[in-house]
């Protein structure tokens, strides 16, 4: 399982190109999928706040890689902005991707039956019950 990266220093993985050319130098390709973490993605630089641009982003994934090789997706805010390059999760609708585009890759998740898992922080802000909670809100 390959997972994209929010960019951070010395890392390979954050862009969709590239992670397209990593995962088809796997041989063979099928043994292998990936997992899309939603914070990496945004710090990486693929805007995810609203409908229009979750669609933009997993079709330009759909093009460089291909849907069907997204095994699971972690779901979770962002505490940096956009582009940051920063792997910092914040819990879900409370940070910078918000309650819009975390619905929107739900219910993309759903549509397509790509399992979701939770990767929050762990505080006294919120549970894990009820950021699961939250996510089902959102499908």
């Amino acid at each position: 399982m390959l997972e994209n990266t929010a960019g951070q220093k010395n890392s390979v993985g954050s862009d969709f190109t590239q992670l397209a050319e990593i995962f088809f130098g796997l041989k063979p390709a099928s043994r292998f999928g990936i997992c899309i973490d939603t914070c990496h993605a945004f710090a990486a630089g693929y805007d995810l706040r609203n409908e229009k641009n979750v669609k933009d982003v997993f079709e330009k994934f759909d093009s460089e890689i291909g849907l069907k090789h997204i095994k699971i997706i972690h779901l979770n805010d962002s505490k940096g902005e956009l582009g940051c390059h920063l792997d910092r999760h914040e819990h879900i609708g409370l940070g910078h991707i918000g309650e819009v585009g975390l619905s929107q890759i739900v219910k993309l998740a759903n549509k397509n039956k790509i399992p979701i898992v939770l990767e929050t922080p762990i505080d006294e802000r919120r549970t894990d019950f009820e950021n699961i909670r939250k996510a089902k809100d959102l499908a």
